[in-house]
């Protein structure tokens, strides 16, 4: 089935939610707290940092995850942030700084290539603008570079105002931002979201090959279809697309391309009339001799909706298309064929939320970290509640649990259990003052221990505040909890009430 990637950020107050793991059912690893708790993200200033990209990278020849991390100052201008690279155990590998000749970074695009031996990263550069476009007498000048990974050297520059003027925005930022995919020749096909085109320009001295879309286009598209709002180009094997009746057997990769792309159709700033009826995922083949293109696949947003910022198109190996609708807060996959296989939204009108790319595939992580306990009480007499989860984890398949009335034991089992979501919830037959959990794998192995946590018991004058689950406020838990008073308790159970200890 797959895990899907994601980051989650709320358009209120633009504030980072998380970068999440999950397949349909349930969450696998929430990036945002490791990430805080590491080099990645300054801890000291919530709030001020947003992560986007998170995907599936092969690096070195091994799956690899990666993501970019913004820094923003108190106006919200990037300031900073990292390209980061992490292993199957999520310890972060790779980390990439701003250049030092950059203003910024642009998160925009952090992809390895080559074979995992390098990667391409996007960054921007101020300058001072005359334009009527700038409010502020600024352009954020667009830039990437093909980074050697073993050496740190920078073996390809390309910055946009040496090819593109900023006269040519398309929208009312001066502001030229690119997503960019290196092809089979050592070219590049870059997407300038600001100036509404898509251009191959050369991996040598960086001169325009060709444009696609927007006011200069070289391509005439049949059916007049209008390309302009887009994101997410990437170049697809010819055998990999629908290739219409009409055409088979009179394309090839010399006469023929095919790029899918994130149609946005619509942009919210721009001022603009749609271009389409709703955002889509489109497949379009190009003739590079006719100079014509065409959309050969097109997969709409299922209620018909503008997804007007971001989003991404990937292949499946199966053939199905999952696509991430960005700014719509949702994401949907689609056979080949056209047809539906489903549709999930990340929050509703009430939370808009979004992520900038979503993507879905296989991966297999084993933390360094230890699985996670909690245990609860709701008084000394009661059964103690147990709650495990191992953030990231994906070969666990069923927990076991231990108790004992005493730190120091003797622990019994209280319950062996498959596995339930995130966080699996069991009740032990006893008071258990002191518990730990194992994780056992599918053929049964242990793959991680808890360490011993003490079980927290609310105080007597908290009342009812809690339950026999948990406590419905946060409070200030310490050594001096209730529990401290629980140690005269046995795990017997006797008479009593249902499933309770008593006093021997």
């Amino acid at each position: 089935m797959g895990l899907i990637s994601l980051t989650c950020k709320e358009w209120v107050g633009r504030k980072e939610n998380a970068d999440w793991l999950t397949n349909l059912q349930n969450l696998v690893w929430d990036g945002h707290a490791a990430l805080k708790g590491g080099t990645a993200i300054n801890a000291e200033r919530p709030g001020r940092f947003h992560v986007q990209n998170l995907h599936a990278v092969n690096y070195h020849g091994a799956p690899h995850l990666a993501l970019s991390t913004v820094e923003l100052d108190s106006e919200g201008l990037n300031i900073g942030g990292r390209n980061i690279i992490m292993d199957s155990s999520y310890a972060i590998v790779e980390e990439f700084d701003k250049p030092d000749d950059f203003s910024e970074m642009d998160p925009h695009e952090f992809e390895t290539v080559d074979n995992g031996t390098a990667i391409l990263q996007t960054g921007r550069i101020r300058h001072s603008s005359a334009s009527p476009l700038s409010e502020n007498g600024i352009v954020g000048e667009s830039a990437f570079q093909l980074v050697d990974l073993s050496s740190r050297r920078t073996k390809f520059e390309w910055r946009s105002l040496s090819h593109v003027p900023e006269s040519e925005t398309c929208l009312t930022i001066p502001q030229l931002d690119y997503h960019v995919e290196k092809d089979f020749q050592g070219n590049y096909i870059i997407n300038g979201y600001h100036a509404c085109e898509m251009t191959k320009i050369n991996g040598t001295d960086g001169s325009i090959i060709w444009r696609l879309g927007g006011s200069k286009s070289d391509f005439k598209m049949f059916d007049d279809y209008k390309l302009m709002h887009m994101h997410h180009v990437r170049i697809r094997k010819l055998a990999d697309v629908k290739i219409p009746e009409e055409l088979c057997g009179k394309v090839s990769d010399e006469t023929h391309l095919a790029l899918s792309i994130f149609d946005n159709a619509f942009f919210s700033l721009g001022k603009r009339a749609p271009t389409a009826g709703s955002s889509s995922a489109i497949v379009v083949l190009l003739d590079l001799n006719a100079m014509t293109g065409q959309v050969i696949e097109r997969y709409t947003q299922p209620e018909g909706m503008y997804g007007a910022l971001f989003g991404s198109v990937q292949f499946l190996a199966n053939g199905d298309r999952f696509i991430g609708w960005g700014g719509q807060r949702g994401f949907s996959q689609y056979t080949q064929d056209n047809e539906l296989v489903f549709h999930a939204e990340i929050s509703n009108e009430a939370m808009p939320t979004w992520s900038y790319r979503t993507f879905k595939g296989p991966w297999s992580a084993r933390p360094t970290t230890q699985p996670d306990l909690y245990t609860y009480s709701w008084n000394c007499h009661w059964n103690t509640t147990m709650y495990a989860s191992w953030n990231g984890a994906t070969e666990v398949e069923s927990w076991r649990f231990y108790g004992s009335p005493s730190e120091y034991g003797p622990f019994e089992e209280t319950a062996f259990v498959a596995k339930n979501g995130f966080e699996t919830r069991v009740m032990a037959p006893f008071f258990a003052d002191h518990a730990y959990v194992e994780a056992l794998d599918a053929d049964g192995s242990v793959r991680g221990r808890s360490m011993t946590v003490k079980t927290k018991v609310p105080e007597p004058d908290w009342g009812t505040l809690c339950s026999e689950l948990r406590c419905y406020q946060k409070f200030d838990w310490t050594e001096g909890d209730g529990s401290d008073f629980c140690s005269e308790y046995s795990t017997g159970v006797t008479e009593g009430m249902p499933g309770q200890s008593v006093l021997r």
